[in-house]
Order: structure tokens, then C-alpha cells, then sequence
């Protein structure tokens, strides 16, 4: 789908590149009089859509009843990468909703709470692999820090803290200025 051919279906004026036309969704509080959405066709091949009172391209989109892909001006070729992880992402959100559920089930369920703990728990399972699966930088700096805390329950603190060269520097500073005093 063009951009014209959106601009045709939501009576739009052309405004140089672009067009200005009347946004489709019910967010407006008496329709929309002053054709705050903006359509043009973008350079890397897709047709683009901005409203200047909020609205998201999603809720645009769903209001006219079309698909992310019909705003393509060349052939729709997904990516696969992309593609999974949309779905992951879903599955993730999905996932969540249950774990809180299980969670409320065992406050109310006071008979199921074994049942309803074991459920959370796998629950939280799965969402930490989908987590790491989609955010790898959250799954490095989540390892890290345990890290630090097994290496702090082994060491202790004091031991660790002595071990930075900053620490040893002070501590060499404090030792001067008591011998001094």
C-alpha cells in the first residue's frame, strides 16, 4: 500500500512529500478536524505514519485494519532473527502473565499452594531462559554479579577491598598519617 492510497482512504491534502491526513483511531476526543496524522514514503522502502496527537503507528494501523506488512512498498521479506524473536518476546510476555498468576493462585488457593509453587517455579525457569535467550547483555551482567557475591562470600570484603590497589594506597596513607600523629 502507498502512501497515496493511505492519504486517498483517510482523505488526505497533499503537504509537499507528504500528506497530512485525519488520524483513523478513537483517540481524539471529537474525531480528528485538523489532520494531525502525517504518511510519507521513506527512502529504505516502507511507508511511514505520524500523529501528532500520540498516537502509535500500531493503533493507526489496527484502526484501519491492515498489517505492519501492507505499509511495504517492495516485496516482504521477514527476517528470521526478527521473527523469532518477536515470537520469544511474546512467549516471554505470556509466560509472565502466568508466573503472576501463579502467584495470586497461591495466596487464594490456600489448599494448591504446594501445587502453585511448583508451577511459579518452573515458570520462573522459563522466563529466565527466555530472558537470556533475548537480552544476552542482561544474562552477562547477571552473571557477573554472581560472580562478585560467590567471591565476596568466599573472600569477604575486607579481604577484597584490601586487594584493590586505590584500597592499598589508602590504607598505606592512613598508616603514614598515624605514624606521623
Amino acid at each position: 500500500m502507498t502512501a497515496s492510497q493511505i492519504a486517498k482512504q483517510l482523505h488526505g491534502k497533499r503537504a509537499g512529500k507528504r500528506w497530512q491526513c485525519r488520524c483513523p483511531t478513537g483517540l481524539h476526543a471529537h474525531g480528528d478536524r485538523n489532520r494531525s496524522l502525517s504518511v510519507w514514503e521513506s527512502e529504505d522502502g516502507w511507508v511511514r505514519l505520524h500523529c501528532f496527537c500520540g498516537c502509535t503507528r500500531d493503533e493507526i494501523i489496527s484502526s484501519m485494519g491492515i498489517k505492519i506488512r501492507a505499509l511495504a512498498l517492495n516485496e516482504f521479506n521477514p527476517n528470521p532473527e526478527w521473527e523469532q524473536r518477536r515470537k520469544d518476546e511474546d512467549r516471554l510476555k505470556l509466560k509472565e502473565r502466568q508466573h503472576g498468576l501463579a502467584i495470586m493462585a497461591q495466596a487464594v488457593l490456600p489448599r494448591e499452594r504446594n501445587y502453585w509453587r511448583v508451577v511459579e517455579r518452573n515458570l520462573a525457569v522459563e522466563i529466565r531462559r527466555l530472558r537470556d535467550t533475548i537480552y544476552p547483555s542482561e544474562k552477562k551482567d547477571r552473571e557477573r554479579a554472581e560472580t562478585v557475591q560467590r567471591v565476596i562470600r568466599e573472600y569477604g570484603f575486607e579481604y577484597l577491598w584490601e586487594c584493590l590497589p586505590m584500597a592499598r594506597l589508602q590504607a598505606r596513607m592512613m598508616n603514614e598519617r598515624k605514624k606521623e600523629a
